[in-house]
């Protein structure tokens, strides 16, 4: 196991001969690095090339919507049987989707022993706490 003096030699001598710093008197001299930029895989950048952070997507009822409806799309896409594309009860217990599991009979309408994204969609829409707005106007449901 190396001791940590030794870890510490070590990043101190090869960051000295990495910058070529080795005084004649055997002391090392480090240098600051550059203080504006960021380094992105090992390019320095300067302040007004630095990628702008990803901003927050405000929170309408559109946006959740859509974000229910890629929810409720992708517990179906991931219990669904990719030949059939028909959710099973089979099917989701592989999945791991116990949701569709324990309301099989209720969200299987047409009682053919397979749901469709149709009938996974009707049975949990009633459910949301916002309904779809008909109009410009927002309903909550409290």
């Amino acid at each position: 196991m190396i001791s940590l003096r030794f870890f510490i030699v070590l990043l101190v001598s090869s960051t000295a001969f990495q910058g070529g710093a080795l005084a004649a008197d055997n002391s090392v001299t480090l240098t600051k690095p550059q203080r504006f930029g960021a380094a992105i895989s090992g390019k320095i950048l300067s302040p007004s090339k630095i990628p702008a952070k990803r901003t927050a997507v405000p929170i309408t009822p559109e946006t959740v919507l859509n974000a229910v409806d890629d929810r409720i799309r992708a517990l179906f896409d991931r219990a669904a049987d990719p030949v059939t594309h028909l959710v099973t009860v089979a099917s989701a217990d592989r999945a791991g989707v116990g949701y569709f599991i324990d309301n099989f009979s209720q969200i299987d309408k047409d009682q053919d022993g397979s749901l469709r994204f149709s009938e996974v969609k009707g049975f949990l829409e009633p459910q949301l706490p916002i309904e779809r707005p008909v109009s410009q106007e927002i309903q909550i449901i409290e």
